[in-house]
């Protein structure tokens, strides 16, 4: 036997599946290694990338309304920084009457919880169980929510804190906002004739549809979350618990986080009406809890989503598990409508033979084909974007 002929023996005796199985971990290995490098890098520029993602959000939900204000025979520059003025102010007057009113209440949040956590180490002492639970759970809580707003990018939330900061991240998001009205159909253009081989009217095709997907999960969770909000603030102000426009606001603003965000907001309505009038109450509260988190928030998703974001229960909720894990709060609202993205792409991507098994010209020929009979051009409409000092 030469010594040529003891390698291949060698390997033909490693069985095929095992030789797959080690195949596929190293590629799993290549990529937890790409993961774990991107998110250090999102890390190291939660700064730009936080401000970049809301800047993308609000151009994908505005661009239609900058566009119709084009046709109204208004410039464009003139009407993408008007449309900007608009979200800038409406925004502060949100941010000031949510902060306002959660400030003003903080005290007596704090008593009611503090007298719900009081109610539960009664009642748990009265049936013989240790009270302990109740500073355990209470403990866990506090560093779920804690880790929660963190994240593995880094802390958004802690990097966000100081007001300099904030201030930062809100001029670089609408400065980009405002460029992104102005052209971006014409970036888009740009960014699908780069992404070779995939032809042009496909790679666009695929960014508009993403803009689409993140426009109508931004309007459709803002109307089912003013559901939620009217609904448990409605419920508490007619079994008389206090802070019921608070309930209703937490209820509102936790509804941007798919699944968990209901926990948020119904948890937190139960504890304050368990504080004031005790398990009756509390009881009462989960009822409108459910009904604003049950089949009535359904009919309301399918009038406001509509067909915008189709995915299951389930992977809605790994993927919203995993961007709260990786990017905190701000992961866990973008985790939906990016993972609906990424699906249309690759099915898109699929239909076009981009995962055959065939030579690399054989698939550049398919998908230039596909390109040319492919009524998705982009129609590049929109003017260069002027100097916004001029």
């Amino acid at each position: 036997m030469s010594g040529q002929d003891a390698p291949d023996r060698i390997s033909l005796a490693v069985p095929r599946w095992l030789r797959q199985l080690g195949y596929a971990s190293w590629l799993l290995i290549g990529i937890a290694i790409v993961l774990i490098g991107v998110s250090a890098a999102l890390s190291a520029m939660r700064g730009i990338v936080v401000p970049t993602l809301f800047a993308i959000l609000l151009a994908a939900t505005f661009l239609p309304v900058v566009d119709r204000l084009e046709r109204w025979r208004l410039k464009r520059w003139v009407g993408a920084v008007l449309v900007t003025l608009l979200i800038i102010a409406g925004s502060a007057v949100l941010v000031l009457i949510v902060v306002k009113g959660l400030l003003e209440q903080a005290p007596a949040i704090a008593a009611q919880i503090d007298a719900a956590l009081s109610w539960i180490q009664a009642w748990l002492s009265s049936h013989n169980i240790d009270p302990g639970v109740v500073g355990s759970v209470e403990s866990a809580i506090k560093n779920g929510a804690s880790s929660l707003a963190r994240g593995a990018v880094g802390g958004v939330v802690h990097g966000m804190a100081s007001v300099a900061s904030l201030v930062f991240g809100i001029f670089i998001a609408f400065n980009i906002l405002i460029y992104l009205l102005i052209s971006g159909r014409r970036i888009g253009a740009w960014l699908s004739g780069v992404v070779k081989p995939v032809p042009q009217a496909i790679a666009y095709s695929i960014l508009s549809d993403s803009a689409r997907f993140l426009r109508g999960y931004l309007w459709g969770s803002t109307l089912v979350g003013v559901f939620n909000g009217l609904v448990a603030g409605v419920g508490a102000a007619i079994i008389d618990v206090p802070l019921a426009a608070t309930i209703g606001i937490v209820c509102w603003a936790s509804n941007y986080i798919p699944m968990f965000g209901a926990l948020i907001g119904g948890a937190f309505a139960v504890l304050i009406a368990l504080g004031v009038g005790g398990f009756e109450k509390a009881a009462l509260m989960l009822v409108f809890i459910i009904i604003a988190n049950g089949p009535l928030q359904n009919v309301v998703m399918q009038f406001a989503l509509g067909g915008t974001l189709k995915l299951h229960g389930l992977v809605v909720l790994f993927a919203t598990t995993a961007g709260a894990i990786v990017g905190g709060a701000i992961g866990g609202v973008f985790a939906a409508p990016f993972t609906k993205i990424g699906l249309d792409a690759y099915r898109r991507l699929r239909d076009a033979g981009m995962f055959d098994e065939a030579t690399p010209e054989a698939t550049a020929e398919r998908l230039a084909d596909e390109g040319r009979r492919s009524d998705a051009s982009p129609a590049i409409t929109d003017a260069p974007p002027p100097s916004l000092m001029e």
